[in-house]
């Protein structure tokens, strides 16, 4: 009797402090600093300014600031590809590092080829853009087969050394100053520009696509690219695993007036799945990646599942059931690498490439995601291959 009385006095404790944990979780404050992670001190001593103690070649890495319609200031890197830096390396080499961005080689290069490529990556939560695995990342691309592909990347409002608070209205006018800067600044034709994001970065690009897709005339990329996306907040917050193993939120699907309630309270509700409705719908033409590992703890990767769906399915006059698209989508089996599913309708091409290992990081540092920067700008030949 004594152990069954224990064993009920650890429920209810566990219990109170899960309903605590619910109860804090819907505040916004909390909210913001748990979904965005901005003030997270894990960057805390990294020189930003001096990407060469990241790895670069000096100057291959250009600092900047782009400024946001309402007055925040973005710190950025504009980084050069590594063979375009060969060409160059004794300017590179030389050149100083204080200046406007416009002054600089690297601003240069990319503006007055009318071939390259720019890259705009956004991140995921926590960090900044001198993160260990994302300056990985922007290595990874910068050594890779193309001398024509730069990438630009860019901390949100609060991440590092930007200025402002995160709110996703606040986010999105982000996405969309660098975007513009990108278009106007550096004269790069949005057609040559890929949006490549990862996690919470999956939210923004949908919703920067989203924004210039509705404009008229209609702004289309070369591509989109979303590593570990998410369908919305809600969807994210109920998955989300401490450290990897602890579903925190997830009990709420077991409360539906709870969980009614929780949707209510969050403000910041990144609906993915509904922009991406509005991005294909009103695309002549798109080229649109999910990639997913089956071995990521933070974000399931059913959650591209269900957003491959909703794009394929937005491509159909009538719409079609998940298992109409589960019996008409191209399946490629890879092995021990995955698979790939894959829907054309026209000039539309939407992937979904699940791995089965990298987990949720890792992943960006991969061949398949290298492969798929490739295919969007169609640098390799392999467009309209599998």
């Amino acid at each position: 009797m004594a152990l069954l009385e224990n064993i009920g006095a650890g429920i209810v404790a566990l219990s109170g402090v899960w309903i605590f944990c619910v109860a804090l979780a819907s505040r916004r404050f909390i909210q913001r600093h748990v979904f965005y992670l901005h003030k997270l001190p894990i960057w805390w001593g990294q020189r930003l300014d001096d990407p060469e103690t990241f790895g670069f070649l000096r100057n291959q890495v250009t600092p900047l600031r782009i400024p946001t319609t309402d007055g925040e200031r973005l710190y950025a890197w504009l980084v050069s590809p590594l063979a375009l830096y060969e060409k160059h390396e004794t300017t590179f080499q030389k050149e100083d590092r204080k200046g406007d961005i416009k002054t600089k080689l690297a601003f240069k290069l990319l503006t007055d080829d009318p071939e390259a490529h720019l890259i705009i990556y956004f991140h995921g939560n926590a960090g900044t853009v001198g993160q260990t695995r994302r300056t990985e990342t922007y290595r990874m691309i910068s050594s890779g087969a193309s001398s024509k592909i730069h990438v630009l990347a860019f901390d949100y409002r609060g991440f590092g050394k930007s200025t402002g608070t995160p709110t996703e209205q606040g986010l999105i006018a982000d996405a969309i100053s660098v975007i513009d800067w990108a278009r106007k600044e550096a004269g790069i034709p949005s057609t040559r520009i890929l949006l490549l994001a990862q996690s919470l970065g999956t939210g923004l690009a949908c919703a920067a696509a989203d924004h210039f897709i509705s404009l008229e005339p209609k702004v289309p990329f070369a591509g989109i690219i979303l590593c570990a996306a998410f369908p919305s907040a809600t969807k994210a917050f109920q998955s989300y695993s401490v450290g990897g193993f602890l579903p925190l939120l997830a009990p709420l699907r077991l409360f539906p007036s709870l969980e009614a309630w929780f949707r209510r309270r969050i403000k910041d509700t990144w609906m993915t799945d509904e922009r991406l409705v509005n991005i294909v719908r009103r695309s002549d033409r798109l080229r649109l990646t999910f990639i997913h590992a089956t071995s990521d703890k933070v974000i399931p990767c059913r959650m591209s599942d269900e957003l491959f769906y909703v794009a394929a399915n937005v491509t159909t006059t009538a719409g079609l059931t998940r298992m109409e698209v589960e019996e008409r989508k191209e399946v490629i089996d890879l092995g021990e690498g995955g698979w790939v599913n894959k829907w054309v309708s026209g000039d539309k091409i939407i992937r979904k490439e699940i791995v089965k290992y990298g987990g949720h990081n890792g992943i960006m540092k991969w061949a398949p995601f290298s492969l798929a920067v490739l295919r969007n700008f169609e640098l390799s030949g392999i467009e309209g291959q599998n």
